[in-house]
Parts: C-alpha cells; sequence; structure tokens
C-alpha cells in the first residue's frame, strides 16, 4: 500500500484541482480523501507542495532499436521516459530495419515490455523501407501492435501516395503523421533562414519547406475527409495554415516540441551541433506563434521528438551532423514555464501532454478516480536542477540544455500501479 499525502491533484477529466490525499492499493486507486491515516505498513509519500497529475504520454520518440542503439535502446529510453513522467511513448520506424514488417512491431513491443517501466509502442512505416513509394501493410502493421503510420525523419514527398495513404489508414481507424518537409527546398540547408544563419555563413534551410508540406496535408484531409497529424509544427505561417485548415472541418491535428517552445536559432551563435534539429529551431516570432496556438487548442499536443545521437557524431560539421535532440526530461520544466509566463495554466498542460495524445492514438488517458489503476506522474514545480551529464538518463547527451538550470522535477512516476521512478 502506498499514501500519498498532502499533494495538489490536478486531472482535467475529473475535475479535479484540489489538494487531497491518495490511497493506493495492490496497484488500484482506493480513496481520494483528505487527512487519509497511513494503514500499518503503508509506503507514505509526502508530497507537499507538489503536483499530482496523470501520467504523461508522448506520442513521438526515437528509441533508435533496431539498428542503432549505441545511441538509444529501449530500456535506456525508457528510463529517461519515466523520469521525465512519462509512462507511454510511440517509437518512430526510421530504425534499421525500419518498422515496416508486423515482426518489428511486434519486436518494439516485447522489449518495452522486457524493460517493464512504460508502455512503449511503436508507428510503423508509411512506405515499404521509408522510400516513399510502396505502401505498407497497413493492416497487418495496425494488427500487430502499430497505433499509426508516418515516415518520419523524411517526408511522404508524393502528393499521390500520401493520399493513399491518408485514405488507408482512415479506413481502419488510424493515421497518418507527416514529417512535412519540401526536400527541394530545404536541399542541404542546416539553420533556420534569418539573420542568424546569414551573420555566421550557415547553409539556409526556409520555413517554407515546412509551410508548404504542411498546406499540402491540410488540402489533402479537408478533400479526402480523412485524418491527418503534423509533426513538430515550428513556424507561424504553418499556425495559420492549422487554423484554417481545422475552420475548414479538415481533420486536421498537431504536434509541437519542448524545444520548439523554447529554443531560437541563437542557440547557433556558438557553433554547437547541439542546436541542430529537423525542422530547425526557428525565431522568436515563430516560438510565440506556437506558444499561443497551444494555448487555444489550434496545437493539440507536446511531442518530445526526443532524437538520441552519440557524441561523435554531433561533433561532426554542421553539414555532417545528423539533426535532433533529446527531450523526455526537458518538457516538463519547459511546459511549466509558460504556465507562469501565465500562457495557459496547469489543466492545459496536463491536457497536450497527458489526455490529448493518449487519446490520438486510442488509448484510455490515465485517469485519478478511485479504481483506476494508478498511473501518475508526481512533481515539484518549483524545483530547480541542473540538466548535465549525470542527471540525464538517454545514452546520448545531445541536448544545447547542458550546463542550464530549469524549474520543474519529476518526483515520483506510477506505471500499472507501481512506482517505477523516484526523483
Amino acid at each position: 500500500m502506498i499514501v500519498i499525502k498532502n499533494g495538489h491533484i490536478v486531472d482535467p477529466s475529473n475535475n479535479l484541482n484540489k489538494s487531497s490525499d491518495i490511497l493506493i492499493e495492490k496497484g488500484k486507486i482506493i480513496k481520494i480523501e483528505d487527512n487519509i491515516s497511513p494503514p500499518p505498513g503503508a509506503e507514505v509519500i509526502d508530497a507537499k507542495g507538489m503536483v499530482i497529475c496523470p501520467s504523461f504520454t508522448d506520442i513521438h520518440v526515437h528509441f533508435r532499436d533496431p539498428g542503432q542503439t549505441y545511441k538509444e535502446d529501449i530500456f535506456t529510453g525508457s528510463k529517461a521516459a519515466v523520469a521525465g513522467g512519462y509512462t507511454t511513448v510511440v517509437c518512430m520506424p526510421n530504425t534499421f530495419p525500419a518498422i515496416d514488417e508486423p515482426s518489428i512491431v511486434r519486436y518494439v513491443i516485447e522489449k518495452g515490455e522486457e524493460a517493464d517501466l512504460c508502455r512503449v509502442l511503436p508507428a510503423a512505416a508509411v512506405t515499404k523501407g521509408r522510400k516513399g513509394k510502396e505502401l505498407t501493410e497497413f493492416s497487418l502493421l495496425k494488427d500487430a501492435g502499430a497505433v499509426y503510420f508516418t515516415d518520419d525523419g523524411s517526408p511522404v514527398i508524393d502528393s499521390h501516395v500520401m493520399r493513399k495513404a491518408m485514405e488507408y489508414a482512415g479506413s481502419i481507424g488510424s493515421f497518418v503523421a507527416d514529417h512535412c518537409e519540401d526536400l527541394s527546398l530545404s536541399q542541404d540547408g542546416v539553420a533556420h533562414e534569418g539573420e542568424i544563419a546569414a551573420a555566421l555563413g550557415l547553409p539556409p534551410l526556409p520555413p517554407e519547406a515546412e509551410d508548404t508540406m504542411v498546406a499540402r496535408d491540410c488540402v489533402l484531409s479537408m478533400h479526402t475527409g480523412m485524418p491527418v497529424h503534423i509533426c513538430h509544427l515550428s513556424t507561424k505561417v504553418g499556425v495559420e495554415i492549422i487554423t484554417w485548415a481545422k475552420a475548414m472541418g479538415a481533420k486536421v491535428t498537431a504536434e509541437v516540441t519542448p524545444h520548439h517552445l523554447y529554443l531560437t536559432d541563437e542557440e547557433w551563435l556558438d557553433f554547437d551541433c547541439k542546436a541542430k534539429v529537423s525542422p530547425p529551431l526557428r525565431e522568436h516570432e515563430d516560438i510565440e506563434a506556437l506558444r499561443w496556438a497551444l494555448a487555444s487548442g489550434i496545437i493539440d499536443i507536446v511531442a518530445t521528438d526526443h532524437a538520441p545521437h552519440a557524441h561523435q557524431e554531433k561533433m561532426q560539421e554542421h553539414q555532417h551532423c545528423p539533426p535532433g535532440m533529446i527531450g523526455l526530461q526537458f518538457a516538463l520544466p519547459i511546459l511549466l514555464e509558460l504556465v507562469r509566463k501565465d500562457y495557459f495554466d496547469i489543466n492545459r498542460l496536463v491536457e497536450v501532454m497527458s489526455i490529448n495524445p493518449a487519446k490520438k492514438i486510442g488509448l484510455q488517458p490515465p485517469q485519478i478516480k478511485v479504481g483506476e489503476t494508478a498511473e501518475l506522474t508526481v512533481f515539484d514545480p518549483s524545483e530547480s536542477w541542473e540538466v548535465n551529464e549525470e542527471t540525464i538518463l538517454s545514452k546520448s547527451k545531445n541536448t544545447p540544455l547542458i550546463g542550464r538550470k530549469l524549474i520543474g522535477k519529476v518526483k515520483y512516476t506510477f506505471f500499472e500501479g507501481k512506482i517505477v521512478y523516484r526523483g
């Protein structure tokens, strides 16, 4: 038995925003009351000053298994996930080989079950080998456990293939998520096309490389009536396009990463390739547009796009180093900063990190309710901690946040009724 005492419970699904105690027995929430007396032998967690909320879901991570486990593996990725308060993650299919066959879908699920820290689910590739030409067997992949379809890391360039994919996925109750990038426009770009890239002589990556593909996907959704999900939205124009598409009735959803809500292309001023990410870090006005879009509901979900790379890879020249940065442990403190700055409240934080992403992949979101299995995140919104190689639990350490202090720390994560992380 576990008693969590003196915490502040936030669960918008059950209209909870109050201080109370929680009693957990055999993994189930038995009581939510004031002043619960701990039964003999019960573990007591004093959550004074802490928030208790449903655990988080990240629908966009890269755990690099199979094929690149020197960067990350499902166990180390799961450790980072629960340290960030996540109990469900969705692994991208840009592995080696790609997740384009049912056996590889089952492999990822089984590896997650072996780690037994959180729920690890795969997204499957849209096209065979992620080559953008021939559709995979969506029905078989879904039956094996794939929760949606994406060629993430690469866009689906061919509009005919994208339309067919959307129709196929929609017909079986799933959806396609797209990495929106017109490669003919992005070419070998490294940094956002703007003053920073020009001043530093970095190859520019224009925002219209993303915007044109966001527009295409929204139009396809509108005309087919099928859902589409926009990965890692990063531009102010993209926000306007999605606003228009939703107003027109298109079944469009969008995610934003913590780094696109927090970091700008000024991270390149040190010529540090840890700042290289796809899509690139943008300008302040893009960040503002993304923040308000998340607050208003235009953007539905926060997803980390946790993308580990080995140190030696990120030490290469900017044109040769791979894009991406880790993020599972930083999402909560970054979102809490936006709460402190009054972009939105703590309820909205829980919606975009827990409720909406779980619903998007067809799961019942965790609830703080008597009779429910305890899947909880307990965090201290005021605790300051330094991002360094010791505090990062991912196998890779590629983030521009190294050496900086963040405010907001996960203290306990409950998965399937048991504590899987203590901070």
